[in-house]
């Protein structure tokens, strides 16, 4: 098979989950990255706990991007976030169509 490596980015220990229908709305969500201690934080049903999040302008301008580009109305996909000085830098990775998203 093949495989793509991508550089690990140290985040502040959350990753944000975005979601769009359209280029024009989305929502995302943030958990607590694995990478903090290794494990994945669940409800008692089992289901990964997730927080609202707001988006920064630019991010929603990238959703848009990535919806209009990837020609996927209904997508979803990872936004790492990195303070770099006194700017928050968001990263893309892990882009996913529909058949990822529907059970989430």
């Amino acid at each position: 098979g093949s495989y793509i490596y991508e550089e690990f980015i140290e985040t502040q220990g959350t990753d944000v989950k975005m979601y769009t229908v359209g280029p024009d709305y989305g929502h995302a969500e943030a958990r607590k990255s694995p990478t903090v201690d290794g494990k994945v934080e669940r409800n008692p049903d089992g289901k990964e706990v997730r927080f609202p999040v707001i988006l920064t302008l630019r991010e929603k301008e990238i959703a848009r991007r990535i919806v209009l580009r990837f020609k996927q109305q209904v997508c979803g996909f990872d936004i790492l976030r990195i303070q770099e000085g006194d700017s928050l830098v968001s990263y893309v990775c892990d882009v996913n169509g529909w058949s990822f998203v529907k059970n989430s």
